[in-house]
């Protein structure tokens, strides 16, 4: 027995298994076809048991390989779409809060507005908790007193509003 580790095999990258496959499916299916429609192979083969059915279900089973592999091809791109999308959407509304957080600790400098409006602590890392601390952050700050206050600052309600539509963007993302 050796005393050196067994060598780890590396993955291909996505993209050469990706071609690889590809290019698998339709040699495959080209052979199939020929084989079946050849006039000196088909012969041969029919008399080994592999008739012009056997053929026609190797050639459907080669369809259906062909479509997994498209599916599977426009699955990866949506899963791309879709990262891409909530990365946006995450980014876009942690900086909307955190502008707006910055200028109402800055308005409002006393302990009890900043809990009322939610600021005190850190801004939480988890989506869903960081999603309700903002919407009640953007909710409390279109009510008096500080509506007004912000109002002065850039974070009128319409402002707010949209800095409440950015929850909702990342929350469906």
């Amino acid at each position: 027995m050796s005393d050196q580790p067994a060598p780890t095999r590396k993955s291909a990258p996505r993209a050469e298994q990706d071609t690889a496959i590809a290019n698998r499916i339709t040699e495959i299916r080209q052979m199939l076809a020929i084989a079946r429609d050849d006039a000196e192979i088909a012969p041969l083969l029919a008399a080994r048991g592999y008739g012009r059915e056997q053929f026609d279900e190797g050639l459907a089973l080669g369809r259906a390989a062909q479509e997994a592999f498209t599916a599977r091809q426009t699955a990866l791109a949506a899963q791309r779409q879709a990262s891409a999308a909530l990365t946006g959407a995450a980014s876009t509304a942690r900086q909307t809060y955190t502008d707006f957080r910055e200028t109402a600790r800055a308005v409002f400098p006393d302990a009890g507005a900043r809990t009322a409006l939610a600021l005190m602590g850190r801004t939480p890392k988890d989506a869903q908790k960081f999603i309700t601390l903002a919407r009640a952050s953007y909710a409390s700050a279109r009510a008096e007193p500080y509506a007004s206050a912000l109002a002065a600052y850039g974070f009128p309600a319409a402002v707010l509003g949209n800095a409440a539509a950015t929850l909702d963007a990342y929350s469906a993302a």
